[in-house]
């Protein structure tokens, strides 16, 4: 606030818009650091009651001012009427994202707001996106809970035209979609390559009119079907991330069929090989380490698929070090679309559960292939990965919750997830000659964590060109 603006402020008067909006603001961080509290912790805990008592607290007092005070979604960002809440340099928009995942397009808080409804909105915030799209919507459950003095707007349906179906429809269909075509190879040999295209052509229309809704469906994780779901994931997240590269609506539908496709060669691989809860012998990794050939093969031979989606089933195992298989004798760059599959296949595996070991938290997934095995991945779209996922690559300038600014140089042992970050500049924008490194996981007695991101500076990268696809 600059001193002239401070003048025109009389107490007791009204407070402007713009005063109103940083306070406000304010608010929404700690309604914000109360749901990733909730989401960690559970409403119970000690720390996320402190964030929820504080946030009720900065609403009744603004709403004592004035009520009611409405907010809009508007990508990943909130507004106070036409004022953007960016004060705090983008540390809402996790905020934004959850809501508008849950198709909230307004917030309002009413006067007479009280605890209780404040905790029962957190605890529907934290629920997951796809439970509330089937119990009817975020407002419906609201309403059960008795949640007054918290209003949503949901997105408006009525212009959707009668004939689009909803995208748990969408969903469900391209999964068993994806079951016939691998019982058909299974049985056949043969692949509907039509069928494949009209799920894929549909998915791609949903994400570019809401890839929240297919991505929340994507982050629920069955175990009876998990070749199939995992094939429609991956498709799923790849098209999405096809978004943040630009790609055209063509591109993403070779970009789609290849991901869903990618792993169709492991219909040849024995299911006790696939679902061992124990190592693998030799022998066994061996049959395993075919189905990239295997899936290719296949591929190759049956008209109307793309010609980049056996490339991808050859190559998406490879690795960017060339570590994974199949082994090469003449080394040669990977096909970009592999590149791709490559990162969200391994994320989407990591945060499933699995015979032979225990799903993975997305953020530590993130981490892990950021930090841990980042050899594996092209660099650059592993960096653009990561930012849609909101998370932090090596090399990132960072703001931090003291004032600070860092660069982040690696992994933290306690926490994948939250990595070292090197101190360049203090609060006072004062070069810090003896650079030391914090860990991001470091606690205060009370559980929170000592720093946290309030901004991010993306390092600068070369994005691999998105070129038309060769066989070789």
């Amino acid at each position: 606030m600059t001193q002239a603006a401070e003048r025109e402020f009389v107490p007791g008067q009204q407070a402007p818009k713009w005063a109103l909006s940083l306070r406000l603001e304010d608010a929404l961080l700690q309604l914000s650091a109360a749901l990733r509290n909730a989401v960690f912790y559970g409403l119970s805990h000690s720390v996320t009651r402190s964030c929820i008592h504080r946030v009720s607290n900065e609403l009744e007092q603004l709403l004592a001012e004035q009520s009611p005070i409405t907010t809009h979604i508007l990508d990943d960002q909130i507004l106070y009427g036409t004022l953007p809440l960016c004060h705090t340099a983008g540390t809402l928009v996790p905020l934004a994202e959850d809501l508008k995942l849950r198709g909230v397009d307004s917030l309002s808080f009413v006067a007479g707001l009280e605890t209780r409804e404040m905790e029962a909105f957190l605890e529907t915030l934290a629920a997951d996106p796809a439970s509330l799209k089937l119990a009817g919507g975020i407002s419906r459950v609201m309403a059960q809970k008795s949640i007054i003095h918290i209003q949503v707007a949901e997105e408006n349906l009525e212009d959707r035209p009668q004939s689009q179906r909803s995208s748990v429809e969408i969903y469900e269909d391209a999964v068993d979609t994806i079951k016939r075509t691998m019982t058909a190879v299974a049985q056949h040999g043969q692949i509907d390559a039509g069928q494949v295209r009209q799920a894929v052509e549909e998915m791609v229309a949903l994400v570019l009119h809401d890839s929240a809704a297919l991505l929340s469906l994507a982050a629920i994780k069955g175990w009876d079907q998990y070749l199939y779901q995992h094939s429609v994931n991956v498709c799923v997240f790849s098209m999405v991330f096809g978004c943040t590269l630009r790609l055209s609506e063509p591109e993403m539908v070779d970009l789609g069929m290849a991901a869903i496709l990618h792993d169709v060669g492991k219909i040849f691989v024995p299911e006790q090989i696939l679902g061992k809860p124990g190592p693998l012998t030799d022998a066994e990794w061996a049959i395993l380490h075919s189905h990239p050939a295997m899936g290719a093969k296949m591929l190759v031979s049956t008209p109307g698929i793309p010609e980049v989606a056996p490339v991808v089933a050859f190559e998406h195992h490879i690795r960017h070090d060339y570590t994974g298989y199949p082994r090469l004798e003449n080394l040669r760059p990977l096909h970009p679309y592999s590149h791709v599959v490559n990162i969200v296949d391994t994320y989407d595996a990591l945060t499933t559960v699995r015979p032979y070991r225990p799903a993975i938290r997305p953020e530590h997934a993130v981490g892990w292939m950021l930090y841990a095995a980042r050899g594996h991945f092209e660099p650059n779209l592993l960096t653009r990965f990561a930012a849609m996922m909101r998370m932090y690559p090596v090399g990132a300038v960072v703001r931090l919750s003291s004032g600070s600014w860092g660069l982040i140089c690696g992994p933290s042992k306690q926490d994948p997830a939250r990595p070292v970050v090197r101190l360049i500049v203090d609060p006072r924008g004062t070069i810090i000659q003896a650079r030391r490194g914090i860990s991001l996981a470091e606690r205060e007695p009370d559980g929170s964590y000592k720093y946290t991101v309030t901004d991010c500076l993306q390092p600068v990268s070369r994005i691999l060109p998105i070129t038309e696809a060769v066989v070789r």
